[in-house]
């Protein structure tokens, strides 16, 4: 049953693939290199990068072994200077980057005897971008980013094709509370994509300003863009400047609970709010929840492409859940999201 993730990826066409920690000890590595070695199978050449720092030999918080990662032969891998002197795997340099970590410059690399790898990447969408596109242009086949979710930039519709969102017992105290925050993240990650006339008038928002009011205006709309220095100050002059026929407010930075709340007062039914992506979302549960059931919509000018969500319903403290149970009330409340957990159903 696990080649049944493989496939998924590899039927929906997707050439870079994101793959997301809920928090640590969520299985994120196990479903990295299980993909990993599915690509080796089938003799696709790799691309590895990491949105930060990880393939780390010890938990930081827990200080048990944490699974690394491998990496094939003739795979690419993008990593700082001191992880790249410390591989097990025989790297042979390609390029220097213009791109610096906490551990140094980093290079992209081609693996010429396999082994386990430790990856170091930088934090930024640009520079991840940078270094994927550098990638295929050296010949990779699929590119694989590791990331989690206090690094958004991973999840980033303009690095990856696709996402796969790894969560497990580790992220809560119950197993329905886990499944609540699973279900709300997939919810973010999942927010519908801006269309028509309104996201025309969006993106032009964004290009005279860091936010925009859009107005309706008989079949068009009036643009009200607002420039600021910095694009989360310019979020808060949205909903000061609210009108009655504002159609919909366009953050061009964050969107975060103080804007939220204030948008919910603004009246019975609010305006849509719009964002460059989902990773532009900071809000909690509770306000969201109570937006939408308000009427509200949130909408993104690029949509986020969840493709799946992987899970471990063990911890390194101790507590787990029945594994398959937690499979079967996982996918019932993510459905029709596919979920898989790659160690049970092996």
């Amino acid at each position: 049953m696990t080649s049944e993730l493989f496939k998924l990826i590899t039927a929906t066409g997707l050439s870079s693939i994101a793959i997301v920690g809920m928090t640590k000890n969520v299985g994120k590595t196990v479903t990295f290199n299980y993909l990993v070695e599915a690509f080796e199978r089938e003799a696709v050449n790799l691309g590895l990068i990491s949105a930060g720092y990880d393939g780390e030999r010890f938990d930081r918080l827990t200080l048990k072994d944490k699974p690394r990662i491998y990496a094939p032969k003739g795979a690419l891998v993008a990593t700082a200077k001191a992880c790249f002197d410390a591989a097990e795997a025989n790297l042979e340099l390609l390029q220097r980057s213009t791109f610096s970590t906490p551990l140094g410059t980093v290079l992209l690399a081609r693996v010429k005897q396999p082994g386990l790898v430790e990856l170091a990447g930088p934090g930024s969408v640009f520079a991840l971008g940078k270094l994927v596109d550098q990638m295929f242009d050296f010949g990779a086949g699929h590119v694989l980013v590791d990331g989690a979710i206090n690094r958004l930039a991973s999840a980033s519709p303009l690095l990856a094709d696709g996402i796969i969102l790894a969560s497990g017992a580790s992220l809560g105290p119950t197993m329905d509370d886990v499944i609540r925050k699973t279900v709300y993240r997939c919810a973010l990650f999942t927010i519908p994509a801006v269309e028509g006339d309104l996201a025309t008038a969006a993106r032009a928002g964004l290009e005279e300003g860091e936010a925009a009011l859009l107005h309706r205006a008989d079949c068009n709309f009036k643009i009200e863009p607002i420039k600021a220095k910095i694009p989360l100050l310019a979020g808060a002059q949205l909903v000061s400047r609210y009108r009655r026929e504002t159609e919909a407010l366009v953050f061009g930075g964050a969107l975060v609970d103080r804007y939220l709340r204030e948008v919910i007062e603004l009246r019975p039914v609010p305006p849509t709010l719009i964002v460059k992506d989902a990773t532009r979302l900071f809000i909690s549960p509770e306000l969201y929840y109570r937006f939408i059931n308000q009427g509200g919509k949130i909408e993104a000018l690029k949509s986020i492409n969840l493709a799946a969500v992987t899970l471990n319903p063990t911890d390194p403290f101790g507590r787990g859940y029945d594994p398959q149970m937690f499979l079967v009330r996982m996918k019932e409340a993510l459905s029709p999201c596919p979920v898989f957990d790659l160690v049970y159903e092996a």
